[in-house]
């Protein structure tokens, strides 16, 4: 490998673990058969999520991630083991708000 491509790996693991740094922890809290959304329990409250691909995540999966902003997130599950496309639909709800989203999505 040249010194260019040694460098950009180097560029492309220290973002990777950057941004791990920085990630938030959480536990999805439900999952509803049938049902790509799903509910995750942060520290700053619980947090509609829909599953884009990728690993798909069950109750009880430790998520690491960005929950504090909404759109495309790539988040890790089960300590960083496996990785998932998700939508962060909204966040820092209390649980009755995030029960309330889910029951109206997954209808």
């Amino acid at each position: 490998m040249s010194k260019f491509g040694h460098a950009l790996l180097i560029c492309a693991l220290l973002s990777a673990l950057s941004s791990l740094a920085h990630a938030e922890r959480g536990v999805v809290a439900l999952r509803v058969s049938g049902c790509d959304y799903y509910i995750i329990s942060a520290p700053t409250g619980y947090v509609v999520a829909e599953w884009y691909g990728g690993y798909d995540p069950s109750r009880g999966d430790l998520v690491i991630g960005s929950f504090d902003g909404y759109g495309f997130k790539t988040l890790f599950f089960n300590s960083s083991q496996n990785e998932g496309r998700t939508y962060i639909e909204d966040y820092m709800l209390d649980q009755d708000q995030a029960l309330e989203q889910i029951s109206e999505k997954c209808n």
